[in-house]
């Protein structure tokens, strides 16, 4: 416990000064590509009031997440991360892809551009990003909101690299439309981890198996245990990016309670021990008849195992 407090006192510490530095570099870069007239430089000023959007709601997600449980929400506010992992992702997501539309807009019709302000203001975005993305890279393995903040940081780096470049150019070639070819670089360079943690977002509201996780090794795992005859509704799902819980029922002898908690004992230090998993639920059965009730039917796609 006290591990995982210090590890999230960290996590609001980074979020808070990632928060800062970033609203730092908006404002610089609005109002420079405002005077340059620079689409590359804008576009990645409104990227960044995105992610200042995107690092408070971060951050107070990452407050609310040790709440304590209620009575309606009996596992607390954990799940509130990949809440706004998901909506960060999203919202970034739908920016890139209006950055690539604009930047083929102005390729079209270009616009003079200073090249001279655009590098400096490149320059001057690219020690915050990277400042940024110093904070947020210790934690991002273990949290899934720090990953998506992470990515928001790094997408801004590469796009202060891009408008840096597109202002050598410019003033190498006179061609503004380099400023445009950053902006859909910048787009492009931010789709495909964003649809990684979209994806994994998703499966984890979804309840699905963590992609880390495979259930069949699981169940072949729990059938090797004594006294295990049989494994059947087997669940494994994810309450945030760095908690599973798993939930079966089990086939063993007619036994005494004593006994039959000492299995559950055996299970659950089994699973956690060899397999990323954090909290245990098991049902004990001692036989699978039809007139018990539905619970005893194998779930489909997966089938019992073991013999009944």
């Amino acid at each position: 416990m006290h591990t995982y407090s210090h590890h999230h006192n960290m996590t609001l510490s980074r979020l808070k000064w990632a928060l800062i530095l970033t609203i730092i570099i908006f404002g610089a870069e609005f109002l420079g590509g405002l005077a340059s007239q620079s689409l590359s430089v804008l576009s990645n000023a409104l990227h960044l009031l995105s992610d200042v959007g995107a690092m408070g709601l971060a951050y107070y997600a990452a407050r609310v997440e040790t709440n304590p449980p209620t009575m309606q929400l009996s596992y607390g506010y954990v799940r509130s991360t990949i809440l706004a992992s998901l909506i960060n992702s999203l919202i970034l997501a739908l920016l890139a892809l209006g950055l690539i539309i604009a930047g083929t807009y102005r390729i079209l019709y270009p616009e003079p551009v200073l090249g001279t302000s655009v590098i400096w203001l490149g320059l001057l975005a690219l020690i915050f990003n990277i400042l940024v993305t110093g904070l947020l890279v210790q934690g991002k393995q273990h949290d899934l909101n720090l990953r998506a903040m992470f990515w928001h940081a790094a997408g801004d780096a590469v796009g202060s690299l891009a408008v840096m470049l597109s202002g050598f150019f410019i003033i190498w070639t006179h061609w503004s439309g380099f400023d445009a070819v950053a902006g859909i670089a910048i787009g492009v360079t931010l789709f495909i981890p964003l649809l990684r943690i979209i994806r994994h977002s998703v499966n984890i509201l979804m309840e699905g198996t963590p992609p880390e996780i495979e259930p069949g090794r699981i169940e072949d795992a729990l059938l090797t245990l004594p006294g295990v005859h049989g494994v059947h509704h087997l669940h494994i799902w994810a309450l945030g990016s760095h908690y599973n819980l798993l939930s079966a029922h089990v086939l063993i002898d007619d036994v005494s309670l004593h006994e039959g908690q000492k299995t559950i004992a055996v299970i659950a230090r089994h699973l956690q021990h060899h397999f990323p998993i954090h909290h245990v639920t098991i049902q004990l059965e001692t036989d699978c008849r039809d007139e018990f009730s539905e619970d005893c039917h194998p779930f489909s796609p997966g089938t019992s195992r073991g013999t009944h």
